[in-house]
């Protein structure tokens, strides 16, 4: 069985950059929505939790589950960030 997927005259099959550059930024944007959703959930229970409208075990639930997700989303927000905005230089001194 002959490899039709393979080039015959490079051997090797090489990808457009612009694909992954493009995947890169779809994940990027997907990321970014399924954070700020989960970040909105957060809050929404929040808001629940602090109505008057519904009964006291929901929501002691509510501020239980809004509390949680919101400490979920800053320690993902830390986790995210890099540790220094500009790198430092360190020179070693000779001898």
């Amino acid at each position: 069985m002959p490899p039709a997927s393979r080039p015959a005259d490079t051997g090797r099959l090489v990808r457009p950059r612009w694909y992954w550059r493009v995947l890169f930024a779809h994940v990027l944007l997907l990321g970014a929505f399924l954070y700020i959703s989960l970040a909105s959930l957060g809050g929404y229970l929040l808001m629940l939790g602090f109505a008057d409208e519904h009964p006291q075990p929901q929501r002691l639930m509510a501020l239980g589950g809004g509390g949680v997700i919101v400490l979920v989303c800053l320690w993902l927000l830390k986790v995210a960030m890099p540790r220094r905005v500009s790198p430092v230089l360190v020179e070693r001194e000779p001898g």
